[in-house]
């Protein structure tokens, strides 16, 4: 199959990439207008994303004292060296990984983390339903049987880890080409290394364009010469111009799952960027 060029801007610069795969345009519809708009009663329900403040329950210090400690048990699962991690620090987690180690601390973490006492489920529940204005879960009721193949485990939240100059990141997606995210809302809480050279970027107001007016690939395709489950966005009109929302410690980005995002190139020289992602649905 052809390898494709295309580019994107994130604020002023602008990036290119190759990507290859089965392309699809939409149909004339905007697929926000038959789901379930958890934004609907927000004050930026037209931009579609808003960077909120922890409310006196959460902390980031907390948090990110417990994803530490999680990241520095794989390294040493699978390193089998514990004095490589004497002094590890999330910011520097690229200097104690090789490729190897870190796809396979990857794989580990792709099937979820279990909420804790210092992680609470319950407390970003109430969060989110806050700045929504109705109740949310992260039980998505449609999906709800774990039998099921779009289950999505309410009692675990994911890890996102972008190494400086590497790609580890998602190209430009909608989340919900997957049926079990769609009717949802996303969270990005950065927990450490997150700044205006590697947080997520969005396209504001992207949820509300017509899909007929967006060009993809299909699921399982190529971008950058790496394979990703989600579709690749190469066009859009307007043409793709991203921001990067710089959240704060106490602090998290909650936007649309219809919003484009991704295509994040952590440029920071020597700092890892790790960030907890997480899913919302109306209870």
């Amino acid at each position: 199959m052809k390898k494709l060029k295309t580019s994107y801007k994130i604020g002023n610069k602008t990036y290119s990439f190759l990507y290859y795969g089965k392309i699809h345009k939409g149909k004339d519809e905007v697929l926000l207008d038959n789901q379930d708009n958890l934004l609907k009663k927000t004050s930026f329900n037209d931009v579609g994303y808003k960077v909120v403040n922890f409310d006196k329950s959460l902390s980031h210090k907390i948090i990110k004292n417990s994803i530490e400690k999680i990241i520095k048990k794989l390294i040493i699962k699978h390193s089998n060296n514990k004095r490589l991690i004497k002094n590890f620090k999330l910011e520097k987690y690229h200097l104690y990984v090789d490729s190897d180690i870190h796809y396979k601390i990857i794989g580990a973490l792709s099937k979820g983390i279990n909420f804790n006492k210092s992680i609470s489920r319950i407390k970003l529940e109430k969060l989110v339903s806050k700045t929504l204005k109705i109740k949310v879960s992260t039980l998505n009721k449609k999906y709800k049987k774990k039998n099921y193949k779009y289950y999505l485990d309410p009692k675990k939240f994911n890890l996102r880890i972008i190494r400086p100059s590497k790609n580890d990141f998602n190209p430009p997606h909608r989340d919900v080409y997957f049926d079990n995210h769609a009717n949802g809302v996303n969270i990005y809480i950065p927990i450490s290394g997150s700044n205006k050279k590697s947080s997520l970027p969005i396209f504001p107001r992207s949820h509300l364009i017509n899909e007929s007016k967006v060009s993809r690939t299909s699921l399982n395709s190529y971008f950058n010469g790496v394979k990703f489950s989600v579709p690749v966005i190469f066009k859009t009109i307007p043409s793709l111009k991203l921001l990067r929302p710089d959240p704060k410690k106490n602090q998290m980005m909650i936007f649309s799952s219809n919003l484009i995002h991704g295509g994040g190139l952590n440029e920071n020289i020597d700092i890892t960027r790790v960030s907890l992602e997480l899913r919302f649905w109306r209870i």
